[in-house]
């Protein structure tokens, strides 16, 4: 009996030891395999579940890159210098011309866009925030292409309440005028659409511009998840976002014909930034 417990106590005491610095992080140790039959299961268990975790943490640090370079990308494309030139210009050409209400207008919507683009570093925001910094966005680029550009924003009341990720939707924005109504010589129109449906929030960018090809539409759709792509960066960084952060398997729904483009998604409402 006594050979018996020494032959087991080795192979046992040596679990104890990889298993000891696997606890105190060393992920990457894995116990050597053992002859002894009734511990071979629990050794390989073992070093599977190490092997697990090891590629987890990984995972996971990978993402936080993501999480991080996608974050600084949202808002350099936010503070975009031919944007801000643009709108100056705008601001300069209606003082000039006398428009004082307009000059308030148009200084206090890109006031609005900025603080709420910063949000003091926050990602979660309100939704009435979000909703807000769109309408501060289209308010300034209706200065610019006046007769080209109507817009509607159409979200009740009860669907911008609790949290969303911040700037989902203006880059949605800025995509459905350079790509849709920018090419009407007028008429051009942009919806915002939000609706609360249970525990979902649903929100729509739909423009009346030419639409795409179905072969462009599959172009743009298999963009989706790449980093450098010609789907036009807003549209992959916001779908990549939203599925970094809310864990879900799609971010964005497009469909596309020769009456314009719907841009659409659907997220669980949330409360705390922290509610997974």
């Amino acid at each position: 009996g006594r050979r018996m417990a020494g032959m087991i106590r080795s192979p046992i005491e040596r679990l104890e030891h990889f298993a000891g610095m696997m606890a105190g992080g060393n992920l990457s140790a894995r116990v050597p395999p053992t002859d002894l039959s009734e511990l071979k299961h629990l050794t390989e268990g073992i070093n599977v579940m190490a092997d697990r975790l090891e590629s987890l943490i990984a995972q996971n640090r990978q993402e936080q890159e993501n999480l991080r370079k996608s974050e600084l990308r949202t808002l350099q494309a936010q503070i975009n210098p031919h944007f801000l030139y643009n709108t100056l210009d705008a601001i300069v050409w209606l003082a000039e011309s006398g428009s004082t209400d307009e000059v308030v207008h148009i200084t206090r919507a890109l006031s609005d866009f900025f603080r709420i683009s910063l949000s003091q570093g926050r990602d979660w925001i309100d939704v009435r925030e979000e909703v807000r910094h769109v309408r501060g966005y289209l308010t300034i680029q209706k200065v610019r292409y006046r007769d080209i550009l109507e817009y509607e924003i159409d979200v009740p009341e009860e669907a911008q309440e609790g949290l969303i990720l911040k700037l989902l939707l203006q880059p949605l924005v800025e995509n459905a005028i350079y790509h849709g109504v920018k090419f009407r010589r007028r008429g051009g129109k942009v919806r915002v659409v939000g609706r609360r449906e249970g525990e979902q929030l649903y929100f729509a960018v739909i423009d009346n511009g030419p639409g795409m090809t179905e072969e462009r539409l599959l172009e743009v759709i298999a963009g989706l998840g790449e980093e450098d792509t010609s789907t036009g960066y807003g549209l992959s960084n916001v779908d990549r976002r939203i599925r970094l952060y809310y864990g879900l398997k799609r971010g964005l729904t497009i469909h596309s014909d020769s009456d314009g483009t719907r841009v659409e998604f659907t997220l669980p409402v949330r409360r705390q930034p922290t509610d997974v």
